[in-house]
């Protein structure tokens, strides 16, 4: 501590001094002795909390400001703090509290004081009398006490217990920004928090508790939101759209100029949907912010049969309206590019818009979707045999007239003979047939997809990442989190495949081995798989022969042969093992079980194929390839017997224009390149990236020794005030704090939904800015759909119920007519 003389002629006042240590201080006073502490002199009133708090920290308490006045000893207003109080926080009582001697009981039986003590919260405030009295010298300009007590009239706190006094407990500048970061990052507080006591060696030496850190972040996006939670997102997406060009959204706005959908998408989902938007999987999620709004989300295959996605919509409502709204700034979005196929659930809002925006476009009904409507409508008729039958009109049927006859035998076995417009969700599924029925479905393009299976998956991986109780702001923060996470996985994909050889078990086969290398493992797995199926068939040529360069032939197999349903529902890694390949195992097969004769086994899967020699074209009835953009078993085996042949050696190989583009190693090297994705902000990011990396590798280093570790800090502090400087010159602010509240902002007023106005916010008036509209919660609302069943019991007992009225309506009336 520092003694300092006064001109004033007074004998020398001690003066504390910020930078010593409660130790030294405790030597120099005793707060029981005024001699010692009477002449102590402070220089502000952050000096005077140091030097209280320290105090009260080593003796084990908490402490509350009780006074700050400005009135000066004549009690006018002045512009300086001229006394100051400072007391423990136990001082006086809650307000109505029973240790209050003021307040009386409501009652004078003691069980009910105890009932009514036991109801209210546990009191820290029993009245403590101990407190510090400080007033401004104007002649020294200094604060002096005046005024000590010291005795405390409860036990004080034991030291271990000091880091939960409240007064002590602070997220300063750095740790704050640490937490908003891993906040931003998608880490939880919880985790958050257990990290910043790792780096302390444990959370008991952090100078704050959980509950602090959850109320610093609470009141750091409260402060955010001062302008209104509207207008906090469309300044995110206009700074998304200025720092990435490509980047597109795109904001639906009612009568009343309130918000109610958003759509947005960045340049990589444009990218990836020139690249894999040929078939699209479409459906909404609910539960990923606390606005209740159901989520949108366009997504696709790539060339590693992955989801990838091509944009995102928060939505006011699943009307038609909002979906033609939707698709509509979709395909403006994309260029009006649309796909050849987009699957949906069975919502009516969606056949009515699919057909009315994308015309043209082949409209697939998720299966999946459809056997839960069929429990929910057809009630205990549902049952394992109806989803037999209904998973062969699904995948199994080749024709209409296929479809019709199983379409009978299942009203036969599972519904008594009795017709389809006795139940109201039948007649609507059999009106949707050519949605969903494999007899209209191979004609399309649908990359083997037949479920909104797609958007199911990301809805799962979505909850990773989103809850029902974030805000808007938040949902977008780790929304953008959960994509990057996506494209990394993709990212990692396309390493391995250029990192690896997918493994062929035919080395010998020129058909194998000319698409090895082009298709991702993942797809040259499922042609691998095709190839090993070939094996198991036999072919005979069509007589007469069509003609000299076309050639018709059908193949069969007489054992049965398992396929899976969906390209990606294979184990594709068993087409890779080690060992002997399929055609060793099914030449013993047909050693064993076929003879010369044919005529003796039943033809199973039988397909014509149909090769133009010239063209080299090639077609099979199953329609695999152009339903699934994958040649079939029935062509490999063709191709296997016409490529032996020296006058077929240009079909030893797989015609180029039956590999598709868009399941290729290379696909997005071929275009990545034409869009520029880097921007300032990853500029930005990467600078931030660079300075961590090297200041934490050398504070792991100088945290060996204290004179290092000072040497750098102090080298630190002074190259922060250079660069500070520097940014102050060039006009660059940024935030020294997420707590400060931000400065009012205004916005030139615009009609146009992508430009609404922001008002002036402060914490005394409310913004007046765009909002979002108000929706309430689907969830609690939505109930069950009821089967046929139950909704003809509830009529007839309405029915019943209603003649019994009008009975005793009549009987009532009958007496008052005979009195």
């Amino acid at each position: 501590m520092d003694l300092t003389s006064t001109s004033s002629g007074i004998a020398q006042m001690p003066v504390v001094d910020s930078s010593d240590t409660l130790a030294d201080s405790l030597q120099c006073y005793s707060p029981t002795k005024k001699e010692t502490w009477e002449y102590l002199a402070f220089k502000s009133v952050e000096e005077v909390e140091k030097f209280y708090g320290d105090y009260a920290l080593k003796s084990g308490f908490s402490i509350r400001i009780l006074l700050k006045s400005r009135n000066n000893s004549q009690n006018q207003r002045t512009d300086k703090i001229h006394y100051l109080r400072y007391g423990c926080n136990k001082q006086g009582y809650k307000k109505g509290s029973l240790l209050d001697p003021k307040n009386k009981p409501k009652s004078e039986s003691p069980v009910v004081v105890e009932f009514e003590k036991v109801k209210e919260k546990p009191e820290e405030r029993v009245g403590c009398t101990a407190a510090i009295f400080l007033k401004l010298d104007e002649t020294l300009n200094v604060f002096k006490i005046y005024k000590w007590d010291v005795p405390h009239c409860h036990p004080l706190h034991k030291p271990e217990h000091g880091c939960y006094l409240r007064s002590f407990r602070q997220v300063n500048e750095v740790q704050g920004q640490l937490a908003v970061v891993n906040s931003k990052a998608g880490m939880s507080m919880r985790t958050s928090y257990e990290v910043m006591g790792q780096g302390v060696g444990g959370t008991d030496n952090l100078p704050f508790r959980f509950s602090d850190l959850k109320n610093y972040l609470m009141t750091n996006r409260q402060k955010e939101m001062l302008v209104g939670e509207a207008t906090v997102i469309q300044d995110f997406f206009r700074n998304e759209a200025l720092s990435k060009p490509s980047f597109y959204y795109d904001i639906q706005v009612d009568a009343a100029e309130d918000i109610a959908s958003i759509f947005w998408a960045d340049g990589i989902m444009q990218l990836d949907y020139a690249l894999f938007g040929d078939v699209i999987s479409f459906d909404t999620t609910y539960r990923t912010n606390n606005q209740y709004r159901p989520l949108a989300a366009f997504m696709g295959f790539d060339n590693h049969r992955t989801s990838v996605l091509f944009g995102a919509a928060l939505l006011y409502d699943e009307t038609a309206a909002t979906f033609d709204w939707l698709f509509t700034t979709f395909l403006k979005c994309m260029s009006n590019k649309k796909p050849q196929s987009i699957y949906t659930d069975q919502a009516t809002a969606l056949l009515k818009s699919v057909p009315n925006i994308f015309e043209g476009v082949f409209h697939g009904l998720c299966s999946w979707h459809m056997a839960e409507n069929a429990k929910k409508n057809l009630g205990s008729r549902a049952n394992s045999a109806f989803f037999d039958e209904l998973n062969i009109l699904i995948s199994h049927v080749e024709t209409e007239s296929d479809f019709d006859y199983n379409w009978d035998q299942m009203m036969k076995t599972c519904f008594d003979g009795r017709p389809s417009a006795d139940f109201k969700w039948l007649v609507q599924t059999y009106r949707n047939r050519m949605h969903w029925s494999s007899a209209w479905v191979k004609n399309h393009f649908t990359a083997g997809l037949k479920t909104t299976q797609l958007s199911e998956s990301f809805n799962a991986f979505l909850r990773h990442f989103l809850q029902p109780d974030h805000s808007l702001v938040i949902f977008f923060n780790h929304f953008n989190i959960m994509v990057q996470r996506m494209r990394d996985n993709h990212t990692e994909l396309d390493f391995k495949a250029a990192n690896t050889r997918a493994k062929n078990n035919y080395p010998n086969s020129q058909l194998m081995r000319s698409v090895v290398n082009k298709y991702t493992p993942t797809c040259f797995a499922f042609i691998h798989r095709q190839y090993d199926f070939s094996f198991k068939y036999f072919y005979e040529e069509v007589t007469p022969q069509v003609s000299a360069i076309d050639k018709v032939f059908k193949v069969f197999t007489i054992v049965h042969v398992d396929e899976p349903e969906e390209v990606d529902g294979v184990n594709y890694d068993d087409a890779c093992n080690d060992g002997p390949s399929n055609r060793d195992v099914l030449d013993e097969e047909v050693a064993e079980n076929l003879s010369p004769n044919f005529e003796k086994h039943d033809r199973l899967d039988e397909r014509l194929v149909t090769i133009d020699i010239r063209a080299k074209r090639i077609s099979c009835t199953c329609r695999m390839f152009e339903n699934r953009g994958f040649l079939c078993r029935h062509i490999f085996k063709i191709l296997e017997f016409l490529g032996g042949s020296v006058q077929y050696h240009g079909l030893k190989t797989i015609p180029a224009e039956y590999v598709l583009k868009r399941w290729c190693r290379d696909v997005r090297q071929s275009v990545k390149s034409t869009i520029n994705v880097a921007t300032e902000g990853a500029t930005q990011a990467q600078r931030y990236q660079q300075i961590c990396a090297v200041t934490v590798n050398l504070c792991t280093r100088v945290c060996a020794d204290p004179e290092a570790s000072q040497i750098f800090l102090n080298g630190v502090l002074e190259a922060g005030r250079k660069a500070e400087e520097l940014l102050n010159s060039k006009g660059i602010h940024t935030v020294q704090s997420s707590v400060t509240p931000p400065k009012s902002s205004s916005v030139t007023p615009s009609k146009s939904c992508n430009t609404t106005a922001v008002s002036e916010a402060s914490d005394a008036q409310k913004s007046t800015g765009p909002k979002f509209k108000k929706r309430p919660n689907p969830i609690r609302s939505k109930k069950r759909l009821k089967s046929d069943y139950e909704l003809a019991r509830e009529h007839q007992k309405f029915l019943i119920h209603r003649k019994r009225k009008q009975r005793g309506a009549e009987d009532l009336k009958g007496k008052e007519s005979a009195d």
